[in-house]
């Protein structure tokens, strides 16, 4: 899938308020510049790392076979056959952690040992668990000891793994420059390039390379290959770039069984939540009521998939008759219009949990693009391109950018949030997901980006 996007499409509002200047030392902007950046591993020549992977694959056999020369007094034939099924259960655990592991790396901005820890509690811990369930104190104490030797050598490995910074040749030219103000990028004097070996060249690859085809040309003779600036700058912010320079297009690869999974993931989700959710949901429409009059319920129109309008609900969180109640406007930071009980809701995001109705019925989905209020929605798509293809997917109750950046209160926070949505309408998956779900939970719990 690709998604790129028009020459009119960004303007000065796309420089975020976060984002460093381009550093002073840096060269004119005729000339190349190199970057040391850190990227995923596996996306960029030179960040492979072999000895990881055979640290990783000779793990189990040490660690059984440890414990069974623990245990060589209690510990026969008959005994081991039972436990092979217990190995081979913990092995299939182990590798899925690595599996996750190895995908979260594609996210540089994510800490490697949080994604290892977010690896094992959806693989190593729950195989624990049902090993500590399981009868027969030999096999018991192999499968116990074995979990937690697995869990403490992976995350050890994390904890110490480094990735070395991958060093980049850029080419002035079209949205190049966007690059000089990710956080995390540092540019070397202006003779840096020549020394040392280049991981690759990055270039804005639909302007004109003409002034440097020579110098292109040399460099990929000797094997340095050449990256779109694109490309980079998802890899270093998990966002779709939109500026200048780029094509109006828009290819979406069709998954052929995800949307499946995810609607069975979604039911299933909401089935186990319930008896947590049901005692929340009562308890916050008796405190709704008490405080103030009017309906516990919200209903807004919004935007869903394909760009079809639905009744959208939620718990009423602001007085009744306030000014905007019926039109399409941003809520302040501290906007006056909320209640006691409606910013301590929306500060733990409880407002949102008569979505699951929304859900049932297929409106939305729990992970996906905020839905959009029908008369802001109708202005981004008429002064943004691309806007309309966040509609791709069902929207969702929670989605990549509001655990990233939040809630967006005008348009140029707007224009970032897109990017986001790009990114998650272009890159969705399994993975993605279950990542989305880790940083809500995080997001929930630190009341970040609620108003």
């Amino acid at each position: 899938m690709e998604i790129i996007s028009s020459p009119t499409a960004w303007k000065k509002t796309s420089e975020v308020p976060e984002f460093e200047e381009p550093p002073a030392e840096a060269s004119s902007p005729s000339d190349p510049i190199c970057l040391s950046a850190a990227l995923p591993p596996g996306k960029i020549i030179r960040t492979r790392k072999i000895w990881s992977k055979l640290l990783h694959a000779a793990a189990l056999p040490v660690i059984v076979g440890a414990i069974v020369f623990w245990l060589e007094g209690e510990f026969s034939a008959g005994l081991f056959q039972q436990a092979w099924p217990v190995m081979a259960l913990l092995a299939a655990a182990y590798v899925g952690a690595w599996v996750l592991s190895s995908k979260f790396e594609r996210y540089p901005f994510l800490n490697q040992f949080e994604a290892a820890l977010v690896s094992v509690s959806v693989t190593l811990v729950p195989a624990g668990g049902l090993f500590a369930a399981m009868p027969g104190s030999p096999i018991n104490t192999l499968a116990l000891f074995a979990t937690v030797g697995s869990v403490g050598w992976y995350l050890a490995d994390k904890f110490l793994h480094r990735y070395r910074k991958s060093r980049l040749l850029v080419l002035p030219g079209g949205v190049t420059d966007r690059l000089l103000a990710i956080p995390g990028v540092s540019a070397e004097k202006e003779t840096g390039w020549s020394r040392g070996a280049l991981d690759g060249i990055v270039a804005d690859l639909h302007e004109s390379l003409s002034d440097y085809e020579a110098f292109w040309a040399d460099h990929s003779m000797k094997g340095v290959p050449t990256y779109h600036a694109g490309y980079i700058y998802e890899l270093l912010t998990a966002r779709v770039l939109l500026g200048a320079s780029c094509k109006e297009s828009v290819d979406v690869r069709k998954r052929r069984y995800y949307p499946y999974v995810r609607r069975a993931m979604d039911l299933l989700l909401i089935g186990l939540s319930l008896p947590i959710t049901l005692p929340i949901v009562g308890l916050t429409a008796c405190a709704i009521r008490l405080e103030s009059k009017g309906p516990v319920l919200f209903w807004q129109e919004r935007i869903g998939r394909d760009g079809d309008p639905f009744q959208m609900a939620k718990f009423r969180s602001m007085q009744v008759g306030n000014p905007g109640e019926d039109g399409s406007v941003f809520a302040e930071e501290d906007d006056d219009r909320v209640t006691t009980v409606g910013r301590f809701i929306r500060k733990f995001r409880i407002d949102e949990l008569p979505q699951f109705w929304n859900v049932l019925k297929g409106e939305m989905s729990l992970i996906g693009p905020r839905p959009e209020q029908v008369g802001l929605a109708q202005e981004f798509t008429d002064d943004m391109t691309l806007y309309e293809y966040r509609h791709l997917v069902r929207p969702g109750i929670t989605g990549w950018a509001q655990v990233l950046q939040g809630y967006a209160a005008d348009e140029e926070e707007t224009r970032r949030k897109l990017e986001h949505d790009l990114y998650y309408v272009k890159h969705q998956s399994v993975t993605l997901d279950l990542l989305i779900t880790y940083l809500t939970v995080k997001t929930i719990l630190s009341g970040f980006g609620a108003r």
